[in-house]
């Protein structure tokens, strides 16, 4: 009886981070819906909260720091898709 307890305890400590998962998703998800780099920092935050609870407990490390270095792409290509735009609205307008 006690080893079935101790299986299903070890289950609960390697489940993966359920922050992690939805930080690398939604990082994922900022490549096709940028909205200037705003869904790429929800990635990054949830990935980073995420990275920070895998020390502790579960697993997930490898989803949380690919949800962060995708965010953080995706918020440099925002920024640059802004400046873009604007770069192109002030020349044709003047």
């Amino acid at each position: 009886m006690e080893e079935n307890n101790t299986s299903n305890n070890n289950d609960v400590k390697s489940s993966t981070n359920g922050l992690a998962i939805a930080g690398f998703v939604v990082s994922l998800c900022s490549l096709l819906i940028n909205f200037g780099g705003i869904v790429g920092l929800v990635g990054t935050i949830l990935s980073a909260i995420g990275l920070s609870q895998v020390k502790t407990k579960g697993k997930g490390k490898g989803l949380a720091i690919a949800g962060i270095i995708i965010g953080v792409i995706s918020i440099v290509y925002g920024i640059y898709s802004i400046f873009t735009l604007v770069n192109i609205l002030n020349t044709n307008l003047f």
